[in-house]
């Protein structure tokens, strides 16, 4: 076995994919730049911490469960509903979240509640937060389930250590009490 096989296998048992993947073309690199050992050394870490800092990053945009339009970037100012382009910036910076507020968005229908929210759940989780984007009717069911089924009572977990939680439609359905009991508990622990 070469060196290369050998720093390749190290690197798949250390569980460092990113050098496993990419250590030939670092090398080639290495040796068309001659850069020293230090800095040879900082660019094989610094590849290691960007790929798992995207794995991170993805992991987490999944499990937010976003809907598709959730850019705040493609945000028409020109639709009047209120908010004006510094609110929203200001908004976008999570400094509400830091200082643990909360924001209601209320309106009818069509109105931009759902793609604000989702948008503020998005740059929440770019920003390094859990945060998770959900309905109400899905808390319900997560409510009713918890305690039967594996994935539902893994979602209310990762609620409960959540730094945001966003309910879309919140009073589109009648509760029943057990699962208000349920959700008021949820929403206190979340406060507390």
């Amino acid at each position: 076995m070469n060196k290369t096989e050998q720093i390749k296998s190290y690197s798949k048992q250390l569980r460092l994919p990113a050098i496993t993947n990419s250590v030939d073309e670092m090398l080639m690199e290495a040796q068309k730049h001659k850069p020293g050992f230090t800095d040879y050394t900082l660019e094989l870490l610094e590849k290691e911490i960007d790929h798992r800092s995207a794995n991170d990053l993805n992991r987490r945009m999944k499990l937010a469960g976003l809907p598709i339009n959730h850019d705040l970037q493609c945000y028409d100012y020109g639709f009047d509903n209120g908010l004006e382009k510094q609110q929203l910036n200001q908004l976008k910076e999570c400094i509400w979240l830091e200082q643990n507020y909360n924001l209601v968005f209320m309106g009818p229908s069509g109105t931009g509640k759902t793609y604000l929210s989702a948008g503020l759940c998005h740059q929440a989780v770019q920003m390094g937060y859990k945060a998770y984007f959900t309905t109400m009717h899905q808390i319900m069911q997560t409510l009713k389930l918890k305690a039967i089924t594996r994935s539902a009572k893994t979602q209310f977990n990762r609620w409960l250590k959540a730094h945001l939680l966003v309910i879309d439609d919140i009073m589109l359905f009648p509760v029943e009490q057990p699962i208000a009991v349920e959700f008021f508990h949820l929403i206190n622990h979340l406060f507390e």
